[in-house]
């Protein structure tokens, strides 16, 4: 099936007697699969039954802090006075967390985005230091390799296929992990070609590995911390670096919301109607329809069955998947106030917030981030704690207990700890 036809299965369902065809050009992409009088509507709640993605975890709590947490900690362990003291004690607990295996704190590939944007190196390398500390430099799978095997998941759910045996890791020790990376670093000659193995060779394999291990954890390093002024400057002098292709990536999804508000501003009766099937249908459709039209096109060229289920269980397949529903809550209560302006740091938060809700055990996020997920009722069956004060999170951290075999992997979801507080 094309993309176009896909568009227009999944907007056929949009259809209401809200009659989202009398507006012109504004649901429709591919602006085809237009039928007047369909009644049925799109009826998208989050379903009862999530279908998670086939990752495997440590057996201890995954905890995800929002950038401006890590700040705060940093600029507490620093003595700065005009920081909550709970800052400090937060940080405190999670040291002890980390250091007894009773809690794992992950990075994702947004906090990479977020410290780029801040210019002075000093305050890169005063966070970078709390954030080595926690994470030591364990990164969260990327929302694209998520959303990957989480359709994979639900395909295979609904077509009862067995897929266990091709499990990935939620978290791995490197910043590529966030960005879709396969495999480590390597030693390359000046052909570009891969030259490890002739490396490995000329020295003892002790040697080899120490050298590595320096290697990569020098790389690690630099990637949190960011360019100093001087690396910057050497950087700029390189045609290959343009970091402004990822500014430009994340302004055109800012456009997408932008365009959903005047959508909904030209119609104001939908931010009081069924706005959540809306925004998880344009959701679905923008960022993950690509992805899913080739997935079932590897499936055909496999030989395996295609994945062409009726519209009622097509959209329950979109209803199950875990981190697309929290990604669709949140942007759900954001169109709802229409003054609300969309930036980049939304999108970014939303992005980070969508997988960290869904796959870790508790998620300590700013106040309004805060606010969308606590109010969207649908995402309490997930169960992630979401604490109001630093302090709630301290006193929840170090209320978990030890953990037989924390390294131990083992499928997602975990039993989730009771929060004591909040």
């Amino acid at each position: 099936m094309s993309v176009g036809l896909v568009h227009d299965r999944l907007y056929a369902s949009l259809e209401t007697t809200m009659q989202m065809s009398a507006v012109p050009g504004t649901l429709s992409p591919s602006g085809k699969g237009r039928r007047k009088g369909v009644n049925i509507g799109l009826k998208v709640p989050m379903a009862e039954e999530l279908v998670w993605a086939n990752v495997m975890r440590p057996r201890i709590p995954l905890v995800y802090l929002d950038l401006h947490v890590a700040i705060r900690m940093a600029r507490a362990s620093r003595g700065d006075t005009k920081v909550p003291a709970e800052y400090l004690k937060l940080y405190q607990a999670a040291l002890r967390a980390k250091l007894e295996r009773r809690a794992m704190f992950p990075l994702s590939g947004e906090h990479l985005w977020e410290i780029a944007q801040i210019t002075d190196p000093k305050q890169r390398g005063n966070l970078a230091d709390i954030l080595e500390t926690l994470s030591d430099y364990r990164y969260l799978a990327g929302r694209t390799l998520i959303a990957e095997l989480e359709i994979e998941a639900g395909m295979a759910k609904i077509l009862g296929e067995d897929i266990s045996d091709r499990s990935v890791a939620l978290v791995r020790s490197t910043f590529g992990h966030a960005f879709g990376m396969v495999g480590g670093m390597k030693i390359v000659n000046q052909a570009g070609g891969d030259a490890s193995d002739a490396v490995r060779a000329r020295m003892p394999d002790a040697e080899f590995d120490r050298l590595m291990a320096s290697m990569n954890y020098e790389m690690e390093r630099r990637m949190l911390r960011g360019p100093s002024d001087e690396d910057l400057e050497q950087l700029r002098t390189d045609p290959a670096f343009q970091p402004q292709v990822a500014v430009e990536g994340q302004r055109s999804r800012v456009e997408w919301e932008q365009d959903t508000d005047r959508v909904l501003n030209d119609n104001p009766k939908w931010r009081r109607g069924r706005l959540r099937d809306l925004i998880a249908a344009r959701e679905f459709v923008h960022e993950w329809i690509e992805m899913y039209t080739r997935m079932r096109i590897e499936r055909q060229k496999a030989g395996l069955p295609d994945f062409d289920p009726p519209d009622d269980e097509l959209r329950r397949f979109m209803g199950a998947m875990p981190h697309t529903q929290v990604a669709v809550s949140v942007k759900t209560r954001y169109h709802t106030n229409p003054r609300h302006k969309w930036t980049v740091n939304d999108i970014v938060d939303i992005d980070a917030v969508s997988v960290a809700y869904a796959y870790c055990e508790a998620v300590f996020p700013d106040k309004a981030m805060r606010h969308a997920l606590l109010s969207s009722k649908e995402l309490q069956s997930i169960g992630t704690y979401v604490p109001r004060r630093p302090g709630e999170l301290a006193e929840w951290l170090n209320s978990l207990p030890t953990v037989i075999a924390p390294d131990l992997l083992v499928p997602h979801p975990l039993n989730r700890p009771t929060p004591t507080t909040g």
